[in-house]
């Protein structure tokens, strides 16, 4: 076993210690006398509550910060160490879905503003569209007619960038980012006119074989109807 943080030089140092700890902590001396002699299990106990569950691991979690073990913070509460190491996991399990919860919510307002951003760039992008509308005249012997054209000009690129980059924060934030593709794309022009060229010829191979096989399926029943018939 590891040996304590802290080794006093009799029980009574270990005391006087751990009950200055509890009492910088905000404990009144009744609290911890009652917590080291009167309550428990026994017919001259007081059961535990709620509350005094929670001050007796209130009181466990401050001898813990103090650097002291469990067997000493069993001596100076007075209690088994199956109970202290039972508060010692409460108090980690505790901490432990603070830290967790903390951490949702940190995530929760990143991704909202993720968000909020790819929405502001998607509006800013639709705004920085410009239209115009041309009128063009066609002349006839019959009839002059006008044509108008309503042409829309290509909005501004940098806001799609920042909208990319809010999905790519999104999906990082979601661990998406850590999904990885079995092979990586080839991004080169040439590679994609081999693919293409390899596609075309496997789609004509199928045809190819399919078309055999459906020869081959007539020949069979063309024959089996022959026998049939003799």
């Amino acid at each position: 076993m590891p040996m304590p943080d802290i080794n006093f030089a009799s029980p009574e140092a270990e005391l006087k210690y751990g009950v200055k700890t509890l009492l910088e902590a905000g404990f009144t001396a009744k609290q911890i006398d009652r917590i080291r002699h009167e309550v428990g299990l026994g017919a001259d106990k007081t059961p535990y509550n709620k509350e005094l569950m929670g001050q007796r691991r209130h009181m466990t979690s401050e001898l813990l910060a103090a650097n002291m073990s469990n067997s000493q913070i069993a001596r100076v509460l007075q209690l088994s160490k199956e109970t202290v190491n039972a508060d010692r996991k409460h108090i980690r399990q505790l901490y432990t879905e603070e830290i967790l919860k903390s951490a949702d919510v940190h995530r929760a307002r990143l991704l909202k503003e993720q968000m909020d951003l790819k929405d502001v760039a998607m509006k800013s992008f639709e705004g920085s569209k410009k239209k115009r509308t041309i009128t063009t005249s066609e002349s006839s012997d019959a009839d002059d007619s006008s044509i108008i054209r309503t042409e829309e000009s290509a909005g501004d690129a940098s806001f799609l960038n920042v909208a990319k980059n809010c999905l790519v924060e999104q999906a990082k934030l979601l661990g998406l980012n850590e999904l990885r593709p079995q092979q990586e794309e080839k991004k080169d022009y040439k590679s994609f006119l081999d693919d293409l060229a390899k596609t075309v010829g496997d789609i004509k191979e199928r045809e190819a074989n399919a078309t055999a096989i459906d020869t081959t399926s007539f020949d069979d029943d063309a024959s089996t109807a022959i026998v049939s018939l003799s």
